[in-house]
């Protein structure tokens, strides 16, 4: 028999489940905790048991008029946590049970982020699954040699460069080039012309730092004493998965490269404190094709899929909050919930 539950960040028993299960630093309550600074809602999970094994979905509570609400993933990957043994029946029935109790408690849909390393073995007949493309992540098992070989030509060039120019690459483990780096990242923001989507008050990045504490780590690359770049990367001890956050350069010293010469001191410091993974992410919207994608790739040849997952808790409801039209329930591929266009 499922038994399911519903977990405040401050549960003693979240962080349990954690600790018995595969996880990413994105599942810690401090990351959600931390996802409020940026109206994503009020954070919570649905543990579901059948006593032998057990699921955990991280999720936002976000409000839909006043009456109603939907669930969402935060900002990041927060996929499902599940037992490593249990079996995919288990999966199907914990899901089934978890969009249950959401239910009764008023829910409409639930959008979830999976996980492109800890979910990459997901299955689930529960809602929709949607992939959209695929992220590059760094195996640090590999050796520095096996690192080198599998960096692109025009990277080795441009990070051998500015190491001969004196550039060299830190980590700030007491934060004290925070203010600095969150410039950096928001004017970085500013020239890129990214959407609302990337840019983060910063209250947000504070609450991240002591959220996350040791967690959460901030590299910055300097020339000369001046601070030419940073980049956030977050730390799960346990799942060996290094997760790339936020980076930021000053335009003056683009010519530098500051971007590539970080990735390649983190991607040294990681493998000197034996994780498993370096994760980059993807490009905009997915896309294997677009220049971001092309500049991580340069550093591995590992690709993982980025898939979502939707489910209509509420069909009722959602139908009416999209119109009315039944047509609706039908495709959940395109924006999803479909009443937040």
């Amino acid at each position: 028999m499922m038994k399911t539950n519903l977990l405040e960040t401050s549960s003693a028993e979240w962080l349990a489940v954690l600790q018995r299960c595969r996880h990413d630093s994105h599942h810690m309550p401090g990351w959600l905790r931390a996802s409020q600074h940026e109206g994503g809602g009020k954070p919570f999970a649905v543990h579901v048991t059948d006593g032998s094994h057990e699921l955990l979905l991280p999720l936002l509570n976000r409000d839909i008029n006043g009456k109603d609400w939907d669930a969402s993933s935060p900002y990041g990957f927060a996929g499902p946590v599940v037992s490593d043994d249990a079996p995919p029946s288990f999966v199907d029935e914990a899901m089934t049970a978890a969009m249950a109790l959401l239910r009764e408690q008023g829910c409409v849909s639930c959008f979830i982020r999976l996980n492109p390393i800890v979910n990459a073995q997901w299955r689930s007949s529960v809602g929709t699954l949607i992939e959209h493309g695929l992220t590059i992540s760094i195996d640090l098992s590999k050796s520095e040699a096996e690192h080198w070989r599998d960096t692109s030509h025009g990277h080795r060039l441009e990070i051998s460069k500015a190491m001969r120019a004196g550039v060299t690459v830190r980590m700030d483990e007491t934060l004290a080039t925070l203010p600095h780096f969150i410039r950096l990242y928001n004017a970085s923001m500013d020239r890129l012309r990214a959407s609302d989507y990337y840019f983060f008050d910063d209250a947000y990045h504070y609450s991240l730092a002591r959220e996350l504490g040791d967690r959460l780590r901030l590299f910055v690359a300097e020339e000369d004493g001046v601070i030419i770049g940073g980049a956030t990367v977050t730390v799960s001890g346990e799942g060996g998965i290094l997760q790339g956050h936020l980076m930021g350069i000053d335009a003056r010293y683009r010519h530098r490269q500051p971007s590539k010469i970080l990735l390649h001191a983190i991607r040294q410091w990681g493998r000197e404190q034996g994780h498993r993974y370096y994760h980059l992410g993807g490009g905009l919207g997915g896309s294997a094709e677009d220049s971001l994608f092309r500049f991580k790739r340069g550093f591995s040849p590992d690709t993982h899929a980025f898939s979502t997952q939707r489910v209509v808790v509420d069909a009722d409801k959602y139908q009416a909050l999209c119109g009315g039209a039944p047509e609706v329930l039908e495709d959940l591929s395109g924006f999803f919930p479909g009443y937040r266009k």
